[in-house]
């Protein structure tokens, strides 16, 4: 599927930054001095979706107005704080080097804030490998889907040399709605089993795409 592409958007979180663990830990500081249930990683890969709003909700948050806005204020600064923690996966780079070699162009399309992202991709020294870093103006993860249809005009390719790699149904949804091809990394922020209920383009890890 990737043999007669020219260009690679990547997803951020989940899919080259292992980070779901992170989620896991704040979620679960949200949860308990609100009494409701601690989840496990597995818990978490099962119940995660988009918009972030119903994943709150199956979780038993009031996800009222006022309340879901102290949700994310809470959220974010817990995030904040630790964004720096989690490790890129183990094949991240040989994968990236491996496509620049190809002479493939790549970008990132991300639902996190995109000064945060920007700050990130920094961080890892990562930024050299991407023609363009996007993410959304906010701190709710709403707008991926028009970050993506302005990140399109951008790479100005056709859409059939242009592939979309996520971990998560919403990527998937993404690329449909972009008219793009997309592959699916099962070790991200949702189980293979949830991952299924979409597609079977899916991959145990970034390295299988250059096996």
């Amino acid at each position: 599927m990737i043999s007669n592409k020219t260009h690679i958007i990547f997803d951020w979180n989940g899919t080259l930054i292992d980070d779901a663990w992170i989620f896991v830990d704040i979620v679960n500081q949200l949860l308990m001095p609100r009494n409701l249930n601690t989840i496990t990683l597995g818990e978490y890969k099962n119940l995660f979706c988009f918009p972030i709003k119903s994943f709150y909700q199956e979780l038993g948050f009031d996800i009222s107005k006022k309340s879901f806005a102290q949700l994310e204020k809470e959220f974010v600064n817990e995030y904040n704080q630790r964004m720096f923690k989690p490790k890129l996966f183990d094949d991240v780079l040989t994968v990236l080097k491996h496509f620049k070699k190809r002479g493939l162009s790549l970008s990132i399309l991300s639902a996190s804030n995109e000064k945060i992202l920007v700050k990130l991709i920094n961080h890892y020294s990562l930024t050299k490998y991407f023609d363009y870093i996007v993410g959304v103006n906010n701190y709710g993860a709403n707008g991926k889907i028009e970050s993506g249809h302005n990140l399109l005009k951008k790479i100005n390719q056709t859409n059939d040399q242009i592939i979309m790699v996520g971990d998560t149904d919403y990527d998937y949804d993404i690329s449909l709605n972009l008219q793009i091809d997309c592959i699916l990394i099962a070790n991200g922020h949702q189980s293979l089993n949830k991952l299924k209920l979409k597609t079977n383009n899916i991959v145990d890890c970034l390295k299988r795409m250059i096996n």
